[in-house]
Formats: structure tokens, sequence, C-alpha cells
């Protein structure tokens, strides 16, 4: 079986998600032959300007204020370019596999990799082979888009083989801990974008954690330069020196996943934007500290459903960051913290991955 695998290196959501089938496709059948195409590193010409372009506008869009304003406004317009947006022949394979809406849109009758919850505006289509989507709320969005229902292949949260293999025990370790009178650890996941309204209330909350000597540990992206500035952000304040701060460096995308996945059981909470990363919160009981503003459509959604869910609590302001230690100690004493994980762990199947993998090999 051949299959072609699409990517727009953009972001770590969209590239995530293809990539934990890719890999799964390879470890469930041997024989499969998977090619992969990046269209911003393996296109030519205008068409590679163009996805360079769109990685440009995503890095300033996604920063926060008036830009993030008409970042949103440009995505939901949702219009396909006249000219070629990927050129290598779609012949001899069996599967299409594609990462992003618009590598949908365009190429058509292909499969299109939606891991999100979420699936704003810029996510309609309609002439498409197969949709992947976590849940039934989000095929019903598509449904609205013009998606025939046959068309939608609901599969469970799309999360890590390797998280959702050892997802019951850490579970049950993370709620020992958050019972126990001991410190916490903190998870912190600084957006690809590095927008600087959470990266201000990031750094306010880690100082808030350190009065109650909590660990942190601070997953920073692939950057070099935005890691230095970030470090030399926060040695200006005043942190507990009992306190533990580790900080997480990938030097490309997919290293940065393998260190997530080897540290995440070591959390007890998150703190993050509501991206990808709301499905963790969502599938393996880890509770979500979400950072507003909501950047981006994706993270309107996401929030909504898993705030809905009783899985995740906003961050609304700068306050908020600063008084995280007591939000945390409270939610511990009342017991909300334990019921932040077990709302929703076993309720939404988180082997996604697999039954995907699955589905595209079955015919």
């Amino acid at each position: 079986m051949r299959i072609l695998a699409i990517n727009v290196e953009i972001g770590f959501g969209h590239p995530n998600y293809l990539d934990y089938i890719v890999q799964t496709l390879k470890q469930i059948r041997s024989g499969i032959e998977v090619e992969y195409w990046d269209v911003i590193n393996q296109e030519k010409g205008f068409t590679r300007l163009f996805w360079q372009a769109s990685k440009k506008i995503y890095s300033i869009g996604a920063k926060g204020g008036m830009m993030t304003d008409l970042y949103n406004k440009i995505r939901q317009r949702a219009n396909i370019p006249i000219f070629p947006i990927c050129t290598i022949s779609k012949q001899q394979y069996d599967r299409i596999l594609v990462s992003h809406p618009l590598l949908a849109r365009y190429l058509q009758n292909v499969w299109y990799i939606h891991g999100e919850i979420a699936a704003p505006k810029e996510c309609r289509m309609c002439n498409i082979e197969k949709v992947v989507v976590p849940i039934n709320e989000t095929k019903e969005k598509f449904v609205e888009f013009g998606v025939k229902p046959d068309n939608i292949f609901v599969t469970g949260l799309l999360i890590d083989e390797d998280l959702v293999n050892c997802a019951e025990d850490n579970y049950r370790k993370r709620t020992a801990r958050i019972k126990s009178d001991k410190p916490l650890t903190i998870g912190f996941f600084i957006s690809g974008a590095y927008p600087e309204p959470h990266i201000s209330k990031i750094i306010a909350a880690i100082k808030s954690i350190s009065k109650e000597n909590y660990r942190a540990i601070v997953f920073i992206g692939t950057e070099i330069e935005k890691t230095k500035e970030f470090i030399k952000r926060l040695n200006k304040i005043q942190i507990q020196t009992k306190s533990s701060i580790l900080f997480v460096q990938g030097k490309s995308r997919r290293d940065y996943v393998k260190r997530i996945n080897r540290l995440l059981p070591l959390l007890d909470c998150f703190v993050a934007a509501s991206h990808e990363h709301t499905n963790w919160a969502l599938g393996l009981g880890l509770p979500m500290f979400v950072l507003f503003p909501m950047i981006g459509s994706y993270a309107i959604e996401n929030f909504k459903f898993a705030y809905e869910q009783g899985v995740a609590y906003p961050l609304q302001s700068i306050a908020d960051a600063q008084n995280l230690d007591k939000i945390i100690l409270q939610l511990r004493k009342t017991g909300e913290l334990v019921k932040m994980g077990e709302r929703r762990f076993g309720k939404f199947p988180i082997d996604g991955v697999k039954k995907t993998a699955l589905e595209i090999i079955k015919n």
C-alpha cells in the first residue's frame, strides 16, 4: 500500500496529528510505503513562497493584539488561491493524507486529519474523501459545512501513542499526588509564536507557584533565542530558592514532542493556550489552566468545550496568573483539582490514532 502524507510545517498541532498517524501506520503494518511531503521545504518557486509567507503571517498573527484580530479575519475568509499550493502528483497512491484544511479544500478527494475538538470557519470544505475527527460534536460542525456524514470518521482523541499506553497508570499516580500534601509539579507550555500576553502570564504564574515550593517544567519550544530571552526575563523576578524550574527545548518539532512525552507523566496540572494540548485535559485526566486572551479561532472553541466539561480553569488576567498558587491550593483543598481530572478520564476514547491508522489501511 502506498500512502502520501502532505504536511504544512506551521505550528505544532496540525503537523503532530499527521505524524502520529504516519508513525502508527508504519508500526501496525509492514510493507506500507509512506512518502512524506512538506510543502514549505519541498515545494519550489511561488508555491514555496506562498507557504513561507503563510508561516510568517501565522507567527505574527498568533502573538496577540491587533495583528491577531486581523489574522483571524483573514483565516475565516477561507478563500482558495487560484495558483497551485501543492504541486506533487497524487497519482499512484492508495491514500492521500493532509494535515491542513487549506490543503484539503484545494486538493479535494483526500483524507484530512483533523485532530482538534474545534472546527472553525476556516475548516469549511465539501469535496473530501474523508475527514477524521475526534468526537461527534466536531463531526456535527463538518456536516454544517457541507461534508457528507458518511465521509466523516469519528475516531476518538488523537493523542500520541506513547502517552496513551501509560495513560491509566499516570492518571492514578497523578491523582494520588494531588490528594497528598506534597508540592506539585506544574507544566507551562509556550505556544510556537511566543505570544507576549501569554508569556507575561507564565512568568507571573511561575513566580506565584514558587511560593508553595511547587516545581515548574517550562516547555519553551524549539527556538534557542526565544529560550534565552525568556530565561533572561524570568531571572529578573524573585523566585523562591526551594522551587525548581526545568526548561525543556527541542532541536526540532519531532524532538520536542519526544521530550514532552517523556516528562508529561511528571505533571500534576499544566498551563497552556487551548490548542492541541486541550486533548490532554479531555482524555488523559490532566487538569488544565488556560491562558487568555484567546488567540485564534481554534482556541476559542477548544476552551469553550473543555470549560463546559469541567476540565479547564481560565487564567483571564495577570492577577489570575499572579495568584495561581492560591487558586491551586484552594482547588486541592476542595477536591476540585482531582475532579478536573476524573470528570473526563475514560469518557472519551483516546486511541484515535490507532483507529485512524487501521481505517486508512482497511480497504
